[in-house]
């Protein structure tokens, strides 16, 4: 599983969200090695004005840049397949209420689509310092899926992991399938010599709960999987990552659940 970011995405449109976001880009580019493209969508704009600036905030660090026209959620996607991207770094608003199960939004689209990881942030919490990571673990296959990426991030940033068990329930049966799995995710971080908080909190919203958690640590950064379910249709999140994406003030990373994987991880 690629988990090294030596690819990275980045829309920009120069909005102060996008700025946010081109900022982070740099600063992975930097600690990765990554190539960086910057893609911007648009009928008519004044290019040169985009480009003078971004300059500041690209501090010497050299990097590709992609016009296209159409469809923002399309070309940004297409940019990312043509790039071979592996993360893909996005600027977005926060919504409240009945505004966050609008399907319109391009930030939500690309994160219910994308192959590969999106993190996105918002202006009022973007931060560079990734030294402490929330990973939440839940009852579901596709759960420790994150592990790769929240090791990739940590070893980089010298960060800390916080495993944090989650569920609806509150069950015995749910209670000891959460610690199975945070057994096997400590394990993980032992051998790769990580160092790691452990804590749990079952029962309830888990999007409440991991927030309210995250909240608490002063956490720069939380790892999700996006519940994608394809047979309902395009650009659909399962409810918990979709209320992650947009109430989070905190930057949040979405990764898609791989199938191979989950065919292996239900047969142990």
């Amino acid at each position: 599983m690629p988990t090294s970011f030596n690819n990275i995405l980045v829309p920009v449109d120069g909005s102060s969200q996008s700025m946010v976001a081109f900022r982070s880009a740099i600063f992975f580019t930097q600690k990765f090695g990554s190539q960086l493209t910057a893609v911007h969508i648009e009928e008519d704009f004044d290019e040169a004005a985009l480009k003078a600036k971004l300059e500041p905030d690209a501090q010497g660090v050299s990097y590709r840049y992609v016009h296209k026209r159409g469809s923002v959620f399309k070309g940004i996607l297409s940019a990312a397949e043509e790039t071979d991207a592996n993360l893909i770094i996005m600027g977005t608003h926060g919504v409240t209420g009945f505004e966050e199960f609008w399907m319109g939004s391009n930030a939500y689209k690309v994160v219910s689509s994308s192959k590969c990881p999106v993190l996105t942030m918002r202006e009022d919490g973007a931060t560079n310092d990734f030294k402490t990571i929330v990973l939440p673990i839940d009852t579901s296959f596709e759960s420790r899926q994150k592990v790769p990426y929240a090791v990739s991030l940590a070893k980089k940033f010298g960060a800390t992991i916080h495993v944090l068990g989650v569920s609806v329930d509150k069950d015995k049966e749910t209670e000891y399938q959460v610690a199975a799995y945070c057994r096997q995710v400590l394990h993980s971080l032992d051998d790769e010599r990580i160092p790691y908080v452990h804590d749990k909190r079952l029962g309830g919203n888990i999007t409440q709960i991991t927030m309210a958690y995250a909240s608490e640590v002063k956490a720069d950064v939380i790892l999700i999987m996006t519940e994608q379910e394809p047979q309902i249709g395009s650009f659909f999140l399962g409810k918990f990552a979709q209320q992650m994406v947009n109430r989070s003030t905190i930057p949040v990373m979405s990764i898609a659940p791989r199938e191979d994987l989950l065919i292996s991880e239900a047969k142990l």
